[in-house]
């Protein structure tokens, strides 16, 4: 089943997040030197705190995953409870205070921390999980205006924060509350998003980029289902995704095969029909989900991006109009004609060599966007082959330049 990350709102999620810590830690991990009596939860005074936030995972309806984040303030943070980071603190002022005079008005440093992190051991070898919940931290403290994070974390998970980004900046110690060793780590907000964003395209839901929740996804799981009524948009960050609609008879017509960068679903961000067509995990995919409440509340904020926004949505529903035109009145031949052009359009560029564009989908999905058998995709590439105008594998089209 799907995975949905999402900053906790309300009660319920809140107390998700207590329980979990609980469930994981006491009762799976046998750490904190707590009684493992189920159904309860995992408290501290920073829990109640105003710049406190949670973030939580969920499979269905069940608490998977849980992280807290909590910006610094005058009572301090966790991290200074478990370990002595003044040193931490002042090298960090130091260097900012360094890079502020090469680099003017540079952001004042705000520390906040990453915590708590709590997963169940079910899902505990979910890497696209537990690297989705990074990214997602990474952009919720960025946006409240952290700059450096904090982190004391369990001395055998200290690996898995290296490779996002992190410092390790303290030898293993002894903590006899938790009842195990811990190391202290610090990263910038700049780099853990650097590496959560990567070389993520341009898309109109960048404007929203620290909106946005998450949802991770194995290969054949879908996104939603024609019929459903929906109220989230979604971009696709890693992985693929295939768009269909049902004809007659039950035969599945393909209307995109969507790559990084590429957003879908969109029309369910400014009414609440069911939506007109599927879409499908075609690898381990994870996607940013943005919802319509918070569409809407940014554009009263900015209506600077009605116009880029509506532009996009209008240009798409034109295109799904003229496939529809297509695949009513016009031959076979023209049809796969039209449905190349679509694959060449929904093509990214080869990282690797220059001149290229790839489509990821061969003849069968090629058949499925012209609505044609696959022998009659197979022998149309062929003979486009044949004249040296593309390539293409099973898996891949690839257009030359």
């Amino acid at each position: 089943m799907p995975i949905h990350l999402k900053l906790a709102k309300g009660a319920r999620e809140i107390d998700d997040a207590l329980w979990l810590r609980h469930e994981v830690f006491v009762i799976e991990d046998g750490k904190f030197g707590g009684r493992p009596l189920r159904g309860s939860r995992l408290v501290d005074r920073f829990d109640a705190f105003p710049d406190t936030s949670h973030m939580v995972a969920y499979e269905n309806d069940e608490p998977v995953a849980t992280v807290r984040l909590i910006k610094d303030s005058e009572a301090g943070m966790p991290v200074d409870e478990l370990l002595d980071f003044g040193p931490v603190r002042a090298q960090l002022l130091a260097e900012n205070a360094v890079a502020d005079g090469q680099a003017a008005g540079s952001a004042p440093v705000q520390f906040g921390s990453a915590g708590m992190f709590a997963i169940r051991s079910r899902w505990r070898r979910r890497r696209d999980v537990i690297r989705a919940m990074f990214r997602m931290a990474a952009a919720a403290l960025h946006r409240r205006g952290v700059t450096h994070v904090l982190a004391a974390v369990n001395h055998e998970t200290a690996g898995m924060y290296r490779r996002f980004g992190f410092i390790q900046r303290s030898e293993k110690v002894w903590n006899e509350e938790i009842g195990d060793h811990i190391i202290a780590l610090t990263g910038t907000t700049e780099d853990l998003v650097a590496w959560a964003r990567g070389k993520l395209p341009e898309t109109v839901l960048s404007l929203f980029e620290y909106s946005c929740d998450r949802m991770v996804l194995r290969a054949g799981e879908s996104v939603f289902l024609e019929g459903e009524v929906g109220e989230h948009a979604f971009v696709v960050d890693s992985g693929e995704i295939r768009i269909t609609r049902e004809r007659a008879f039950g035969e599945e017509l393909t209307l995109a095969h969507l790559g990084r960068g590429e957003l879908f679903g969109e029309l369910a961000l400014i009414d609440d029909k069911p939506r007109s067509a599927s879409a499908f995990a075609v690898s381990d995919t994870e996607l940013m989900t943005l919802d319509r409440e918070t569409f809407q509340h940014h554009l009263r904020e900015h209506p600077e991006h009605g116009e880029q926004l509506f532009q996009v949505f209008s240009s798409r529903m034109r295109s799904m109009g003229e496939l529809a035109m297509v695949l009513a009145f016009a031959p076979a031949a023209q049809r796969l004609e039209f449905a190349l052009e679509l694959a060449r359009g929904q093509a990214s560029r080869d990282p690797d060599r220059s001149g290229r564009l790839v489509f990821r989908g061969g003849a069968r999905e090629l058949a499925r966007l012209a609505a044609v058998d696959e022998p009659s995709a197979l022998a149309f590439l062929e003979q486009a082959s044949a004249a040296s105008t593309l390539e293409f594998s099973a898996r891949h089209i690839v257009f030359l330049d």
